[in-house]
């Protein structure tokens, strides 16, 4: 289930609103770092354009677990994350996030910005790991 899917079943006034709604969605996780709204949105679009509905509830259902980076902080709503190196870090993810997010308003594709997302976040759990033991 992906934004350019979604988009190319849409019909031609329906693809306008989804692309509005996608973008609108984009700016807030680019502000927030959250990506549960912008994940939403395509869900959302992805039943609408006859997509599966319980591949967008199995998705929500999934999105529960997703990590919710906000490196400004440092922590997130469902668990703590501090960036183990430091700002060094945390400026890093901004980098790449914002990165990844100026791709994501040009293919309407949000993927790779959970793949990053997930993938800091699985590398600040090894590293804190590795800091206990």
């Amino acid at each position: 289930m992906t934004g350019p899917a979604v988009y190319a079943a849409l019909a031609d006034d329906d693809r306008h609103r989804f692309d509005e709604a996608f973008r609108e969605a984009l700016d807030e996780a680019t502000a927030t770092f959250d990506l549960e709204p912008l994940s939403e949105v395509v869900r959302r679009w992805w039943v609408a354009s006859g997509g599966d509905p319980a591949v967008a509830e199995a998705d929500r259902a999934a999105g529960a677990d997703r990590p919710r980076v906000h490196p400004v902080n440092g922590s997130d709503h469902r668990t703590t994350m501090p960036f183990s190196d430091g700002r060094a870090v945390a400026v890093r993810f901004e980098e790449a996030f914002r990165h990844a997010a100026q791709e994501a308003a040009e293919t309407l594709d949000h993927l790779p910005l959970r793949y990053l997302a997930s993938g800091y976040a699985a590398d600040e759990a090894a590293d804190e790991r590795e800091q206990r033991n």
